[in-house]
């Protein structure tokens, strides 16, 4: 049966009441299952949405068939029509035009114009018959085209017998222009048929959009006020159970199990409010039988666990066999206590005299530790001393590393200004080359000169020596170039031997450096491990004092466990006295 909530809600005179077609039956889904719930809610808005796009696509249809005819009928009807009456127009034109053209050439262009109009009045008028419908006769249309084609045939033949201006202009005025103005008439009624037939077609088309429109909107408007009943429905649908769940999850949180869940119904939440029901019930007999366990081993009764092992299922197996180990577990340990009751006495009395000896041994004891202690010292200073000299090692290290950083510089440094030199020298031996050249231009100009000079005679003779002297001149020149590039490359094999050697002996001042890293951190480590070393000693001497102080316990105890074992006796007695109160298996 539904709860007093859902039976409230159901009568109350404010909710909303909506024809059965968009409105959702709660007593149908009352008894359903959660999912079938919401297809049955679903289906309807399906449906609803189903007619909605059948009227948009009848309407979209609707629309394309009125445009479809409106273009392939209408339109085309009047374009063909307009095209017969602008050939009409255009055979006039060229009647008139060489009527009052003074050029034979223009005439029969013209005349030629006119005469192919006819063959696209018959394609036009064929075209229009085929699509046509309205209450003009296409007979009469073409027998009007007939006469002005007969017409203009007699035309023609009057232009190619030359008969006068006059004459001509009196036919196509008097019969030609009648036929024209008749055919003219006849498609003014076409157009108008065709305008009527739009307008209707316009009418319809509108009609059956608005129609169509409408019957979406109303489907739409169906579809939203069916959606806010069915979410109101499907909310209390949802609600009023877990609400009633969700109190008696609470008054469980909150240690009531006396709870009692009104909602039933064939679905999901209605079979889980039942089975809590039960759950709760069952939990209830639980805990009652378990209270009235406890209380008898709280009266000091282990002779037996729970009186009712029936309610234990399942997983209420496990309290019972954790019941019944704890009620076994004590009576055993009742037991063992009474046993161990003796036992305590009769080592009172052997604690007594262990107590005794126990002094003894802990005044030699107390002796030993000292002379531990004196050793303990000693080896403690000597391995400050040890971790100071590391300390001392490190820092000498340290500086002869910053020296190797240095040398490694000043090495790398040297080897710039190599480089700097070899590129000097480098631009040397171009100048050099240089030089040779001009030289051999001054020798090749002497030679010149000196045949110059020959050929000038005894004129020439002056000539002759300075050009000689020139020539000399280039050729020491020369010879000092070569000196001069040899003593380059000399220097240049020189620098590059140089080059070598500082760069293999920058590798060793690299490689002295990571030793001497490697060294420092040796130093640290044995620095580090001394300085362990010591605190280690520090806390071992404290741990011996610590060692002294608990033998000097131990002497004041040993005195004192001769006096504790006399009470310890007297204790088990009366322990054996409230024992035999207990009730065990």
């Amino acid at each position: 049966m539904m709860s007093t909530k859902s039976r409230e809600t159901s009568k109350d005179p404010k909710s909303l009441k909506l024809p059965a077609i968009i409105s959702l039956d709660e007593k149908k889904i009352h008894g359903m299952k959660f999912q079938d719930k919401f297809d049955f809610a679903f289906r309807k808005i399906l449906q609803l949405g189903g007619i909605a796009v059948v009227a948009l696509i009848c309407t979209i249809i609707t629309a394309l068939i009125g445009v479809s005819f409106t273009y392939n009928s209408l339109y085309q009807q009047e374009r063909i029509q307009g095209e017969i009456r602008i050939d009409i127009q255009a055979l006039s034109k060229a009647y008139l035009w060489a009527l009052s053209s003074p050029y034979p050439g223009v005439r029969e262009e013209q005349l030629a114009k006119a005469s192919e109009k006819f063959a696209d009045f018959d394609e036009n008028l064929a075209a229009l018959e085929k699509i046509y419908s309205g209450n003009v006769s296409i007979s009469t249309i073409s027998g009007h085209l007939d006469q002005v084609e007969a017409c203009g045939n007699e035309i023609q033949k009057m232009f190619e017998e030359k008969k006068r201006n006059d004459e001509i202009f009196n036919y196509f005025n008097d019969t030609l222009y009648p036929a024209i103005d008749a055919v003219a008439g006849d498609l003014k009624e076409v157009s108008a048929d065709i305008t009527e037939e739009g307008a209707t077609v316009y009418h319809i088309v509108v009609v059956a959009v608005i129609i169509g429109i409408v019957i979406t909107a109303l489907v739409v408007l169906c579809v939203f006020l069916y959606l806010i009943d069915m979410k109101r429905k499907l909310a209390q649908a949802v609600l009023e159970p877990v609400n009633e769940i969700s109190k008696a999850a609470a008054d469980m949180a909150a240690g009531r199990l006396n709870i009692n869940i009104g909602y039933t119904s064939g679905d999901e939440l209605g079979k889980l409010a039942a089975e809590l029901n039960e759950s709760t019930t069952t939990t209830e007999d639980v805990f009652t039988d378990l209270t009235e366990t406890l209380g008898s081993i709280s009266e000091g009764d282990f002779s037996h666990s729970t009186a009712k092992p029936d309610l234990y299922k399942e997983d209420y197996q496990g309290i019972k066999y954790t019941l019944d180990y704890i009620v076994d577990k004590l009576s055993i340990t009742m037991k063992q206590i009474k046993e161990s009751s003796g036992m305590v006495s009769q080592g009172a009395a052997n604690m007594q005299d262990g107590a005794a000896g126990l002094a003894e041994g802990a005044t030699d004891q107390a002796a030993a530790i000292e002379e531990l202690t004196a050793s303990v010292q000693t080896v403690n200073e000597q391995t400050k001393l040890m971790a100071d000299s590391a300390q001392s090692g490190s820092e000498k290290a340290i500086q002869v590393r910053d020296n190797v950083v240095i040398g490694t510089q000043k090495m790398s440094e040297v080897t710039g200004a190599m480089d700097r030199i070899a590129d000097a020298s480098k631009q040397i031996e171009q100048v050099s080359q240089t030089i040779e050249d001009i030289a051999s231009q001054t020798q090749l100009l002497s030679l010149n000169a000196s045949i110059e000079a020959a050929r000038a005679g005894e004129v020439g003779r002056g000539f002759a020596v300075v050009a000689e002297e020139i020539s000399n001149l280039a050729s020491e020149s020369t010879q000092a170039v070569k000196d001069t590039q040899d003593l380059v490359n000399g220097a240049l094999e020189e620098i590059s031997i140089g080059a070598s050697i500082v760069k293999d002996t920058q590798k060793a001042f690299e490689t002295v450096r990571e030793s001497v890293d490697e060294v420092v951190e040796i130093i640290k480590i044995t620095g580090e491990i001394a300085e362990k070393q010591s605190a280690s000693m520090e806390e071992i001497s404290g741990g011996i004092e610590q060692i002294s102080n608990v033998i000097q316990d131990n002497t004041a105890t040993a005195q004192q466990s001769s006096a504790v074992s006399n009470e310890l006796s007297e204790q088990s007695s009366s322990l054996n006295e409230l024992l035999e109160q207990f009730i065990v298996k």
